[in-house]
């Protein structure tokens, strides 16, 4: 991914590939940073949270294990990010609550989160 936003100038990155926590949090933690101040992070899929557990029973994603739960693992340590639930709020149905990030600033911080 770095390849293609490498010399551009405004940069929107949207995630959805397996829905998993821990490989939720990965994508953001490797590639939230391509995202140009002002611009975007689409994490999608975040509604798997809100539906009634075991929706998904021959995936490895639940309630607890998904999108959402990464988004604000994620967050807590990437202040630069806000959640922009004017997005949600417009949308009469939605795949990503809460995974509508604004990058609001340059990242404080030099680490990287790493999920337990």
């Amino acid at each position: 991914m770095r390849s293609h936003a490498d010399g551009v100038d405004q940069v929107l990155v949207s995630l959805d590939s397996n829905h998993t926590h821990e490989h939720v949090l990965a994508e953001l933690t490797a590639d939230a940073d391509l995202v140009s101040v002002s611009s975007y992070c689409f994490v999608l899929e975040t509604a798997i949270e809100d539906l009634p557990a075991r929706s998904f029973p021959d995936r490895p994603w639940d309630v607890g294990n998904n999108p959402k739960t990464a988004v604000h693992e994620w967050r807590k340590f990437h202040p630069e990010f806000e959640l922009v639930k004017e997005i949600d709020n417009k949308l009469l149905i939605s795949v990503a609550p809460d995974g509508y990030l604004n990058r609001a600033s340059i990242s404080p911080n030099t680490f990287s989160v790493e999920s337990t």
